[in-house]
């Protein structure tokens, strides 16, 4: 069997020694890596030797490897570039000033060369160019330094206000393509810049291209007209084309960025509604659960201080009442607690809203609490006037009302509650008003924040500004020590809101 060097071998494929070598080694070469015989004494890798009767597979072998290197160069090239200019960790107005500086600068060339080809003249044929050669030049600046708002104005003021207009008049005025760029200048602009700058510019990128106009039409002799009507219809085709293709991008790249952000907005949405659900279930569970234990532990203490009674003179034990009696009161303030933990979760996930007869739920509510009122020997004014109507979830509504007077009643002794409800505006303004101890200045602004109280379980007044506010209602507090507390809540009246079936 006859063998040839990598040398000899490299010649007559005409590939490179080199290539040989790394595929032999490698075990690249496809049909011949068994084939290959080494060497066992030393000698340098141009001295390795295959066999001449594979010399086709060998062959093929090497073309196709670096074919094939070369194409994932490619790919890798282009992933990096895509990367570098348009990946997803940049910016919205950094992928689309990158879109439009290459546009810009593929654009410039396009019509520089149809310049040339038509003769439009050297000013706009240079203007075309300093554009091409500006527009790659912030591409790349941007790119390497992220200076992007700097790049941005530059390329307002040099080019949006100053080529164009250059190349306005050197290229046909109004009639030609760059009423397209006019448009495209503007929308890059709003685009790019952000609040009172980016209307500030576009207004003067308007008036600055409006105003030439205006002077193209009273001095056309400022205006290099296109030597024939072919020439100002390649001009205006390519603009419109130019212009159309990258706004094209630049919206197809906006809302492929809008689609992408709403789906990850819907997913987190929806990971967000289960991790509500899943609170919200387990703070009724935890709350069904607890007030079971209350109500035996308060119905048993109950039963102890009747037994005592009960037993007269017999067991006289001043401090054995109190403590009953502190007992007494700290489960009915947990009770409290549970209440309102099952209003919040009520709240999280009951929706159901309707069109409420308030008139009559007020005055039910007030009916239960008036004995409550007597036994503290306050007195309890209506003024509630008829056909009230609101828009809202009757049962929340109603707790707003019923914490409410029990704060009036709790801080009120041998002295008057008054609720009243009127129709104000769009709106239904509900008072409640007692003749009670009042509330401490300092403690005045912070009675609706959560935890907060001066002796009840802090959820109360919290509750009803958070339902309140639900309905899209407002509620606030005055007050002043020794002479009393007036809370009042508006609710906006119904006026046909969907779902409005009364209940």
């Amino acid at each position: 069997m006859d063998y040839i060097t990598v040398k000899e071998a490299a010649e007559k494929w005409d590939v490179s020694p080199r290539s040989i070598t790394y595929h032999l080694v490698a075990g690249r070469i496809y049909g011949a890596v068994k084939k290959v015989n080494l060497c066992l004494f030393p000698l340098p890798p141009k001295s390795l030797r295959i066999c001449v009767g594979e010399r086709k597979s060998a062959e093929i072998g090497c073309l196709r490897q670096n074919k094939i290197m070369a194409g994932e160069n490619m790919k890798n090239r282009l992933k990096q570039f895509i990367s570098t200019f348009f990946g997803a960790g940049l910016d919205f107005r950094v992928r689309l000033f990158n879109v439009l500086a290459m546009g810009g600068t593929v654009i410039s060339l396009a019509m520089a060369l149809v310049g040339i080809a038509i003769e439009t003249g050297l000013g706009n044929i240079a203007a075309n160019f300093i554009s091409a050669v500006l527009s790659f030049w912030l591409l790349c600046y941007s790119q390497r330094t992220s200076r992007y708002q700097l790049c941005y104005m530059i390329t307002i003021v040099a080019i949006f206000l100053v080529l164009f207009p250059v190349m306005f008049f050197t290229a046909g005025g109004y009639h030609s393509g760059m009423p397209s760029f006019f448009v495209f200048a503007v929308a890059f602009t709003i685009l790019m810049l952000e609040g009172k700058k980016a209307i500030a510019m576009s207004v003067l990128e308007v008036l600055l291209y409006l105003a030439i106009c205006l002077i193209a039409f009273r001095y056309p002799q400022l205006v290099k007209a296109w030597a024939t009507e072919q020439d100002m219809l390649a001009d205006v085709i390519v603009g419109f084309v130019s212009v159309s293709a990258v706004l094209g991008t630049m919206l197809y790249l906006h809302f492929k960025l809008y689609n992408e952000q709403q789906k990850k907005l819907d997913e987190q949405n929806h990971i967000l509604e289960r991790a509500s659900h899943a609170k919200t279930e387990f703070l009724s569970n935890t709350s069904h659960e607890m007030r079971t234990p209350l109500t035996v532990i308060s119905v048993n203490v109950q039963t102890v201080e009747e037994i005592l009674e009960d037993m007269g003179d017999t067991v006289k034990d001043g401090e054995a009442t109190e403590l009953l009696q502190n007992a007494q009161q700290e489960i009915m303030r947990l009770a409290r607690m549970v209440g309102g933990t099952l209003t919040l979760a009520a709240m999280s996930e009951n929706t159901d809203k309707k069109a409420v007869d308030f008139s009559t739920l007020l005055r039910s509510s007030a009916e239960m609490f008036s004995l409550h009122l007597q036994k503290r020997g306050n007195t309890l004014t209506l003024e509630i006037a008829g056909g009230l109507t609101v828009f809202g979830n009757a049962d929340l509504l109603a707790q707003v009302v019923a914490n409410l007077l029990q704060n009036a009643s709790a801080y009120t002794r041998q002295g008057k509650v008054t609720l009243r409800a009127e129709i104000s505006g769009h709106e239904v303004l509900v008072t409640v008003r007692d003749t009670g101890d009042g509330i401490a200045l300092e403690l005045l602004p912070h009675v609706f924040e959560r935890g907060v109280s001066i002796g009840g379980t802090g959820f109360g007044l919290y509750l009803c500004k958070t339902v309140v506010e639900s309905h899209g209602g407002r509620i606030w507090i005055e007050s002043e020590p020794g002479n009393g507390t007036t809370v009042s809540f508006a609710l906006p009246t119904y006026e046909g809101q969907l779902g409005g079936e009364r209940a």
